[in-house]
């Protein structure tokens, strides 16, 4: 009898977890059409679910209440690296892998900021012009990443002189 009871308790968990995730994400063809629709910028999370800094990302980050409140800015897409889905961008078919490597995601996770059309927003970070960052980062600094963001910082301002040490 315990012991259903924590297997029920840990599948209301996922589902609740699951949900959470699915209001608050799209899928990238899906987000595509609401940021055009919205006029809000995109921010793309390309992750591996295989990947540990992924899940720290997901549970330590992406569910913090400022971080949450901050995304609301954004159409906010997720993009599985590993998932065998395929997507369309710029009229081309690709495989999420593909389409990961295509916004350089070669590590996980890793971030992109697009304008509402689907174009890629370029920034500056330590001094170089780059299109994403990749890595683990803390739920505040994340949270002023986005906020530099919507604010439309990146356009003159470098994203490196947000974060704290």
């Amino acid at each position: 009898m315990k012991a259903s009871k924590i297997l029920f308790t840990v599948i209301i968990s996922l589902f609740i977890v699951t949900g959470t995730y699915a209001q608050n994400s799209q899928t990238f063809n899906s987000g595509l059409n609401a940021a055009k629709s919205s006029g809000k910028k995109i921010f793309l999370y390309i992750y591996s679910e295989s990947d540990s800094w992924s899940k720290k990302t997901d549970t330590e980050v992406i569910a913090s209440d400022g971080v949450k409140k901050a995304l609301e800015a954004f159409t906010f897409i997720r993009l599985n690296a590993d998932s065998p889905d395929k997507f369309t961008y710029n009229k081309k078919e690709y495989t999420s892998s593909d389409l990961a490597k295509q916004f350089g995601g070669t590590g996980y996770p890793t971030f992109v900021f697009m304008n509402p059309d689907g174009s890629v927003i370029s920034f500056k970070y330590n001094g170089d012009v780059t299109s994403n960052i990749s890595g683990f980062m803390g739920a505040d600094d994340f949270a002023d990443m986005l906020n530099f963001f919507a604010q439309n910082k990146h356009q003159n301002s470098d994203l490196s002189t947000i974060f704290s040490n």
